[in-house]
């Protein structure tokens, strides 16, 4: 089944550029976000993002939820959305891991000895 939205690159360039550039100015209280772009290209958030690998619209894509991630970046800057929000979004949205979550494993610190009388 084909959950691309586009007939074409052209058109797909077309749509992003509508997203930004027509929908969100006259929409003024919505903020750009992935699942809003989703929305407004008649598809889903999960439809979208797996787009991301697709050879002809990965880099419109990739570089759509690029500038949604900036304008959320500096909005958090400005102090108009919470630094947390920003954080989870980025996470879920936008491929973004914390140094601990680069699915390396973690080393275990092993304490032998007297540790249960340094606890008390």
């Amino acid at each position: 089944m084909n959950q691309t939205p586009f007939t074409s690159l052209t058109q797909c360039t077309a749509r992003i550029d509508e997203y930004f550039n027509n929908y969100l100015p006259k929409h003024e209280n919505e903020i750009a976000d992935v699942e809003s772009l989703a929305d407004f290209l008649g598809t889903t958030r999960e439809a979208l993002i797996s787009l991301e690998s697709d050879k002809t619209y990965g880099f419109e894509i990739r570089k759509a939820k690029n500038r949604i991630a900036k304008i959320k970046k500096q909005l958090a800057f400005c102090g108009k959305i919470p630094a947390a929000v920003l954080s989870f979004d980025l996470k879920n949205n936008h491929g973004y891991r914390d140094k601990t979550d680069d699915g390396t494993a973690a080393e275990t610190v092993v304490i032998k000895g007297k540790a249960k009388e340094w606890s008390k």
